[in-house]
């Protein structure tokens, strides 16, 4: 790692490295772990790696990249699977900067880029608090969520960027700018969900929500993959429930199944009436489970811990695709992707979701969704294909 007033790779005595809190790695082994993501089929060796000690180490190495011209990249725990944080040049690994501050009156909290929200989770439920929108795989950075949706299973919330009360972003030039949407609101938007293209988000503050602390889930299966989006838009447009989602290709399976997965968020005291929330649905449920808060958001950290111990999951190759649409063409569009799909199109580590949102609750701008057709519903579908490197 060099040390302060060692030259850059390449640059020669005038270039310098900045006196940094953290450390820039250039050893082969380092560069190494920043050339892949999730993905595992794209790869691009950065020719240093910071691991920042302070955001100013982010900004002192910002400078100095755009005084030589040196391409800036930033991540967390790369979870893009098409290079989106590879660069030939500076890799700032985020996950240095983990800190989590929670101020329970006024029910938020302040997260570095670097942490996760499994961490902040961890730390919040046990005050009575949670995120309002958590995705389904919580051990995600901030500064990752932010820069590209965080879309949750939760269908009201709206995504992750729209429970953000400021922001402290890194610009192009060095400098650190608070921002929300009262102080500096341009950057505030162009930076939420803009795929790190206007500046590094180092540090977020978050509102944060009572928590519900039981949850009921309801597993629906349809062997007739036309009765499940009437069922879909019933329990979406009543509002009765928490969380919904649709999911296909589990293991085992060929698509032939397709699943309705139902959760209700709920206070011990005052429980669901079963027979209210699944009234004049096509199916009965297959499935009842009670779980508690925590350990339910955590639920799909635990299988994919479970999926990379039994199949090296980490290794497989994920070329996923995810794509907005528009409730006029979403079902016709899902059902013909779905009818097209093969065994080794999903793979032996993949599935498919298929998650429903309210467009008016995704207020941020940077988050491109279909064009208004008249609805409010807009759709999130996910082919997530996974399956080793090896695989014909």
């Amino acid at each position: 790692m060099p040390a302060a007033g060692q030259a850059w790779p390449g640059l020669g005595p005038e270039g310098a490295v900045p006196s940094l809190d953290g450390s820039l790695h250039v050893d082969h082994a380092t560069r190494h772990e920043g050339s892949r993501d999730a993905g595992r089929y794209l790869t691009q060796a950065p020719r240093a790696v910071l691991r920042p000690g302070s955001i100013a180490d982010v900004q002192a190495m910002v400078r100095f990249c755009r005084v030589h011209r040196i391409p800036v990249a930033a991540r967390g725990l790369a979870n893009t699977t098409h290079g989106q944080g590879l660069v030939d040049g500076l890799l700032v690994d985020l996950r240095s900067l983990a800190a989590i501050e929670i101020d329970a009156d006024r029910h938020e909290a302040t997260v570095d880029a670097g942490a996760t929200w499994l961490e902040l989770v961890k730390a919040s439920v046990p005050r009575g608090l949670t995120p309002p929108a958590l995705t389904g795989y919580l051990n995600l950075t901030f500064g990752g969520t932010l820069s590209l949706g965080g879309v949750p299973p939760a269908f009201e919330t709206g995504s992750q960027l729209d429970s953000v009360r400021e922001l402290q972003v890194v610009t192009g030039t060095g400098d650190l700018v608070r921002c929300s949407p009262t102080h500096e609101p341009e950057l505030f938007e162009a930076v939420l969900g803009g795929l790190g293209q206007f500046g590094i988000i180092v540090r977020a503050t978050v509102g944060l929500a009572p928590v519900k602390p039981r949850v009921r889930g309801h597993t629906l299966l349809y062997s007739d993959g036309s009765a499940l989006f009437p069922d879909l838009r019933r329990l979406v447009d009543r509002g009765e429930i928490s969380e919904i989602y649709g999911q296909w290709w589990l293991p085992g399976e060929q698509g032939e199944v397709h699943h309705l997965d139902v959760f209700t968020f709920y206070d011990p005291s005052h429980p669901p009436d079963d027979a209210q929330l699944l009234r004049g649905l096509a199916v009965e449920p297959t499935q009842t489970t009670e779980n508690d808060f925590l350990p339910h958001v955590a639920r799909i950290d635990d299988a994919v811990e479970e999926l990379r111990g039994a199949l090296g999951w980490s290794d497989f190759v994920k070329p996923w695709f995810t794509i907005w649409l528009p409730e006029s063409t979403a079902e016709r569009f899902v059902t013909q992707t779905l009818a097209e799909l093969r065994p080794d199109d999903v793979g032996v580590g993949g599935f498919v979701l298929l998650y429903m949102h309210r467009r008016s609750k995704l207020r941020r701008p940077s988050l491109r969704l279909p064009a208004p057709d008249g609805s409010d519903w807009v759709y999130l579908f996910t082919v997530m294909t996974a399956g080793p490197p090896d695989a014909s």
